[in-house]
């Protein structure tokens, strides 16, 4: 779907299937007027009625659950993986290396105080941090550095509109992949923990940069539900939480 902004006419695009079916706000990244986007009406699927009361027994008569075969074969394809679950090989349990490995930050912010902010926010011990200034320099680091988390402004690289940029690199990523990167879009337009804007802008969480100072303990606070939501399928698809 897609929308142009009233003030200076820029185009703006949305996934379809991740829009919400009320209206809803967005800040236009090149002039940051706010747009009213209004999602297409959708139609209800309606369920056929069922034919006949389900007789088949939750045992399967072997002492196995269908259910459960059921599960691991759709974590199977969910993981892109065409044996069922049984026959891939379980993950080996992390060695102590890999529990102490430094998270890899993305800083993609234009302003250099906010950047010294962030860097002193974060335990140096358990965060590595990468920083560009421009959008192909961000775009390399996000892949040769295989960063987790991605902390961008809306006014990243204006020239170059990064900030939208940025989210339309990591939209386009793998399922899988797109998983395994946090976005946090820091913004005064913002609030803090805003789970209907962060949606919005497609990004997993919103920070206002009054509260940079308390970035670390938002951020674990966050990836901690994250991790609560994708928590059933991570244990089909046998992966480890963010």
């Amino acid at each position: 779907m897609t929308t142009t902004c009233p003030q200076c006419s820029m185009t703006l695009s949305f996934e379809t299937n991740r829009l919400p079916s009320e209206p809803f706000t967005v800040l236009c990244p090149r002039c940051r007027q706010t747009v009213t986007v209004m999602p297409p009406k959708i139609e209800e699927p309606v369920l056929p009625q069922a034919q006949s009361p389900v007789t088949t027994p939750l045992d399967g008569g072997d002492g196995s659950h269908p259910q459960a075969e059921l599960l691991r074969s759709i974590a199977s394809l969910l993981s892109g993986g065409s044996q069922p679950a049984a026959a891939r090989p379980t993950p080996s349990p992390k060695t102590e290396i890999d529990k102490w490995q430094r998270r890899r930050v993305l800083l993609c912010l234009d302003d250099p105080k906010l950047r010294e902010r962030i860097r002193s926010a974060l335990d140096a011990d358990r965060y590595e941090l990468f920083s560009a200034t421009l959008v192909p320099e961000a775009t390399e680091l996000l892949h040769e550095s295989r960063a987790e988390v991605l902390v961008l402004s809306p006014s990243f690289d204006s020239e170059q509109q990064g900030g939208s940029v940025m989210v339309s690199s990591v939209g386009r990523m793998t399922p899988q992949k797109r998983r395994r990167t946090y976005v946090i879009l820091i913004s005064p337009q913002l609030r803090t923990m805003d789970t209907y804007l962060a949606f919005a802008n497609g990004v997993n969480l919103t920070i206002h940069p009054e509260d940079v100072d308390s970035f670390q303990a938002i951020f674990e606070r966050s990836m901690r539900d994250f991790n609560e939501l994708y928590r059933p399928m991570n244990i089909a698809m046998e992966m480890e939480p963010f």
